[in-house]
């Protein structure tokens, strides 16, 4: 009997305990539901908030503000033609005209003032500058010109004002190009260009030309004594003074670089019936940096600068 109780009080206390976590876990879930609500019901209550910000900042920004203001606003915004656009219109109008006539005269006005200082620049590079003597088969060298020489090498001479400006080329281009560049032919005395000028008459000659063609012939490239610029010294010509030069590193460095050094490419092609000597790519002449620059820029030969100069004087 005593067994009995005691089984049917353990089943009784496991009961109980049972009863008790059941109780304890429904308490735990009810207590969770109350806590999301409560959490929802916070955030709602913020976005609430929220809005009423929201809805309150952009109440107080219109209050006060006027149909007309609003409407001035929107008119200007779609492009209507109220009075108030038609006066807006008219003061942009008028601004745009006074703008645009300003810069209008003040473009004429600089284009004017660029234009005058090009003319007295040019009036300061004057035509008998030792430079610019012009020499050719219409102009001889003048018998009263004077000039010094000084050595290149054991052979050549220049003009010894220039002679700085040939040294320094030579050395920059050789420097810069890593090629060959060296001076064929500088000053020539009349009695050196006679023979050279004699010789090309008899090359035509040999070869069946008479002895007037051959001369017209001769003179478009070997000048006659007293029309050459190496009498001058301050003509010369480049290596092996071929048409071979042209294909050379130095010529095309010379061609980009020469007028920094005041040499200009004497008789450029495309130029003969001007200068009345062909294409030479090996034959430079000294004219001086300023001269030279400006000379390249306007795709000049010196006959045409020289015209050029008279022009604007």
């Amino acid at each position: 009997m005593i067994e009995f109780y005691i089984i049917w009080i353990s089943e009784a206390y496991i009961f109980l305990y049972g009863v008790v976590r059941v109780g304890k876990m429904y308490k735990r879930k009810i207590f969770s539901r109350k806590k999301k609500r409560l959490r929802y019901a916070r955030i709602r209550t913020l976005v609430m908030l929220a809005l009423i910000a929201v809805c309150s900042v952009a109440f107080f920004q219109n209050k006060g503000k006027s149909k007309d203001e609003e409407k001035l606003v929107n008119s200007y915004a779609i492009g209507t033609t109220d009075e108030a656009d038609t006066a807006n219109n008219n003061s942009v109008n008028a601004d745009n005209t006074l703008i645009n006539g300003m810069n209008e005269d003040y473009t004429d006005k600089k284009a004017k003032d660029d234009s005058e200082e090009e003319k007295e620049d040019i009036k300061s590079k004057k035509i008998d500058d030792w430079r610019l003597i012009l020499v050719n088969a219409d102009n001889p060298v003048p018998d009263d010109y004077t000039f010094e020489l000084t050595s290149l090498d054991e052979f050549r001479t220049f003009d010894s004002r220039a002679i700085g400006d040939l040294k320094k080329l030579i050395e920059d281009c050789r420097r810069e190009t890593r090629g060959v560049i060296w001076v064929q032919s500088g000053y020539r005395d009349r009695s050196a260009q006679e023979r050279l000028y004699n010789d090309k008459v008899k090359q035509y000659m040999d070869s069946g030309k008479s002895r007037e063609e051959a001369e017209k012939l001769a003179v478009t490239s070997v000048s006659k004594p007293g029309t050459s610029e190496h009498e001058i010294g301050l003509a010369v010509d480049f290596n092996y003074a071929n048409f071979e030069f042209e294909n050379t590193k130095a010529f095309k460095w010379l061609m980009e670089n020469a007028h920094k050094y005041g040499f200009i490419l004497r008789y450029p092609e495309g130029k003969q019936s001007i200068t009345k000597v062909v294409y030479e790519p090996w034959h430079f002449r000294y004219v001086g940096k300023e001269h030279a620059e400006v000379i390249k820029s306007k795709g000049f030969c010196l006959e045409e600068y020289i015209e050029y100069l008279k022009n604007q004087q």
